[in-house]
């Protein structure tokens, strides 16, 4: 009969792997559990991109979805951020398909350098390649943020897609900006003065960015305690887009479309976009689309609670999983999919 000692040992011993077989599990929830992974590559003007298609346990033709990235370096799963949608997804029998943004991972070339233009370009160069290697019955495309003036373009070119899904798309690069620094503003608890006399400092340093005029934005800045400048990449990347509106594109949006927003966005004026996509839907007479704005939610359809809480963000993805989204998100999301003819 073994000592009190050793029992001690063993149930430590036990609890450790009851510990870390709970870890090893929640672990699951910021990788891909796809059937079949398949590498996608392809060539966009002379630059070589990667991706993969995500297919789930069930026999072709698939419904596909693209994921078309918001802001940022992202790779292919936003570093594992987009697994919780795409197993959502994948357990309904819909397949995934990302990509490294240029000059991330396994992808050449530099997103910096890139107009929306440019990276709609690469969305219909991975879709003809798509094509050739699956069966399947439909194609969307869902854009995230940024991703929203992505498939205004995708629109405006007539590119082969059956299905649009946005989340917290803007309509207009300027006015974005000038939302998202009134809403910093909000967050450092200015007083209206201090609160316009920020936004008249944002509105002079847009101005260098029309004029392309990196040279005085850094002096303009400095001579400023708001904060620091940008890279010179950035600026540039910010010069080469501030044309960008969603307007035109939306007014070409004749496949079934599904926007989705959230009331405590701090990036979009989602009121503003959501009354633009109504209002001009409604008078090109389209009737195959839904718009959604759920409350307690964020810019990403997470619950609010996460608001600026990366730290809290992460625990709780690691303990609860697609439950730190808003509630009815993914399920709005998966079954509008389903639903289409």
């Amino acid at each position: 009969m073994p000592s009190k000692g050793k029992k001690k040992i063993i149930m430590v011993i036990l609890i450790l792997a009851l510990l870390i077989i709970i870890v090893i599990d929640r672990l699951e929830n910021f990788q891909v559990a796809y059937d079949k992974e398949m590498e996608i590559n392809f060539t966009n003007l002379g630059t070589n991109l990667s991706g993969s298609l995500y297919l789930p346990d069930t026999p072709p033709p698939y419904d596909v979805v693209f994921f078309i990235h918001g802001d940022g370096p992202q790779d292919r799963t936003l570093n594992g951020g987009y697994a919780l949608i795409m197993n959502h997804l994948l357990d309904q029998g819909i397949a995934c398909f990302s990509y490294d943004k240029a000059g991330v991972s396994k992808s050449e070339g530099n997103w910096l350098k890139q107009t929306m233009k440019d990276r709609s370009n690469e969305v219909e160069a991975a879709l003809k390649v798509l094509e050739n290697k699956v069966s399947i019955e439909k194609k969307g495309v869902l854009g995230f943020s940024q991703g929203g003036w992505v498939i205004s373009e995708l629109s405006k070119s007539e590119a082969p897609i059956d299905f649009i899904v946005i989340v917290g798309g803007a309509i207009d690069w300027m006015d974005q900006h000038i939302y998202y620094e009134t809403k910093v503003a909000e967050r450092r608890d200015y007083t209206e003065k201090e609160k316009k006399d920020y936004l008249s400092y944002v509105k002079t340093y847009d101005k260098f960015i029309v004029k392309n005029d990196y040279k005085g934005y850094v002096d303009f800045v400095l001579n400023h305690d708001y904060g620091k400048t940008m890279s010179k990449e950035r600026f540039h990347f910010a010069h080469l887009n501030l044309d960008a509106n969603a307007t035109k594109g939306i007014k070409t949006m004749t496949v079934p479309f599904l926007g989705m927003f959230g009331e405590k966005d701090q990036n979009v004026d989602i009121y503003e976009s959501y009354k633009i996509y109504d209002d001009t839907f409604k008078a090109m007479g389209k009737e195959n689309y839904e718009l959604y704005i759920f409350p307690d939610a964020t810019h990403e359809l997470l619950k609010s609670k996460y608001q600026d809480k990366e730290h809290l963000l992460l625990l709780h993805s690691f303990l609860i999983g697609e439950k730190i989204y808003t509630r009815e998100f993914l399920d709005t999301l998966s079954n509008w999919i389903k639903g289409l003819p």
